[in-house]
């Protein structure tokens, strides 16, 4: 889908399981979760869901944010309100989004959800799944209908561009075709390593039922744990389009700017604009796409495949260092040069969950920790003892471009940083809030 008011894309669509258990590239996939039950060397977790268990004639809950307007930069007609009319749960279980033809006039309805932090964990896997029916609706009926179940990256609701934020079409059909697009948008456009304003794309026709006859399961992996990385599109468990990391023309920092961070779900029926062409007085009013469900997992794995890394700074190109080589609770982390073999410069990620990290030092087993629980820049960070689900020791990896990455603490939302863009051997780490580009900020983490 089109991201905000002011681009054009082209969007595309997939789908994963109805009914039994699939195997699917080690994932088993079954219809009681619309997700794997295992995987091979990854433990799932569900972080997210919607079920749409509200009332009938009920709106979306908190979870979900309505985007209201007209155009969206791919000139469509509808204009998406926030009235039950277009868009409710209808008290069985089901969210609809349908667009009304008034006088000549569409609405209709898109919303996304408030959480923009969906992300694959280094060296580990993000699967966001539907289960939806598509307007039922074909055929000269159709022209104009465009549902859409798809992610713009974070970085979108904090003045980062289209398409290098990312975007990443998990289903779309358009004018009633049985057929469901998949596609990943990235780099610059026109052109670049997608083809934009097309994107890198692949489709597949639904079986069984129609797209539009009956729910079919939507899915999208993104996969850290392999090398190259890559993304993956699956229509009711089957495999049908993938793009990775080696793609012709791809480089490191447009994949890692495009994929390795956070991203929001989006689910709109746009009516008309470039892709489908535009409704004719033959165009159907009133046909709803209906969803099921919207599911988010993460799968945890190791980083780069190995045990231990050096966390090395953009900007004064130290490495993080437990002080003096104490095994004490509350010792400040500073920076210091890389000395090769040193256990105190040596850190695993040890999953907290979800996209989540413990932090730990291998000589002295403690944990990177946001002293006192502070919010305040400038808190000094120190190491602790792990305490499971102190959030005060949780970080997430966000990808800053480039292969580094910004460290971010979940009960602060800080990031570690290099105090006053320090260059000095012995320099305290901080957490200050992050700053896009800023180098002080910027960590790569190193093969030990």
């Amino acid at each position: 889908m089109k991201p905000t008011r002011k681009l054009f894309i082209v969007l595309c669509v997939c789908s994963l399981l109805v009914g039994g258990l699939v195997a699917v590239g080690g994932v088993v996939v079954g219809k009681a979760t619309g997700v794997h039950a295992a995987a091979a060397a990854a433990s799932w977790n569900e972080i997210w869901s919607d079920e749409f268990s509200g009332s009938a004639n009920t709106a979306v809950d908190s979870q979900w944010q309505f985007d209201l307007g007209t155009g969206w930069g791919n000139n469509q007609q509808e204009t998406d309100t926030n009235s039950t009319s277009n868009i409710y749960q209808d008290g069985n279980g089901h969210l609809v989004i349908k667009p009304i033809n008034t006088n000549g006039s569409w609405t209709s309805g898109r919303i996304e959800t408030t959480n923009d932090s969906f992300a694959a964990p280094a060296g580990g896997e993000l699967e966001v799944t539907a289960s939806i029916q598509l307007p039922n609706v074909t055929g000269a009926a159709a022209q104009g209908y465009w549902p859409a179940f798809w992610m713009l990256g974070a970085g979108m609701r904090n003045g980062g561009t289209w398409p290098s934020s990312g975007e990443i079409d998990i289903m779309e059909s358009v004018n009633g075709t049985n057929v469901e697009y998949g596609t990943l948008h990235c780099g610059t456009d026109p052109g670049g390593p997608c083809n934009e304003t097309s994107g890198l794309g692949g489709n597949t026709p639904c079986t069984g039922t129609t797209c539009q006859a009956g729910y079919h399961t939507y899915t999208m992996i993104v996969d850290r744990s392999t090398s190259p990385e890559e993304i993956r599109w699956y229509l009711d468990g089957t495999e049908f389009w993938h793009v990775d990391s080696n793609n012709p023309g791809m480089d490191a920092t447009t994949w890692a700017n495009a994929v390795d961070h956070g991203f929001f779900i989006i689910l709109n029926v746009a009516i008309g604009g470039y892709w489908p062409g535009y409704t004719t007085s033959a165009t159907q009013s009133g046909a709803g796409m209906n969803v099921d469900y919207v599911r988010v997992y993460t799968a945890s794995g190791s980083v780069g495949g190995t045990s231990y890394y050096y966390i090395k700074n953009q900007h004064s190109g130290l490495v993080a260092d437990d002080t003096n080589g104490s095994t004490s609770n509350g010792t400040l982390i500073q920076q210091w040069a890389l000395s090769t073999g040193d256990a105190n410069q040596e850190w695993s990620l040890v999953s907290a969950g979800g996209s989540y990290y413990y932090i730990q030092n291998v000589h002295s087993g403690l944990v990177l920790d946001d002293t006192n629980g502070a919010t305040a820049n400038g808190t000094q960070v120190q190491q602790w003892a792990l305490s499971t689900g102190d959030a005060n020791q949780e970080w997430s990896l966000v990808s800053a471009g480039g292969g580094y990455d910004y460290l971010i603490n979940l009960h602060s939302g800080l990031a570690l940083d290099d105090t006053n863009g320090s260059t000095s051997n012995g320099t305290i780490l901080q957490l200050w809030a992050q700053g896009s580009g800023n180098a002080n900020q910027e960590w790569l983490l190193s093969q030990a």
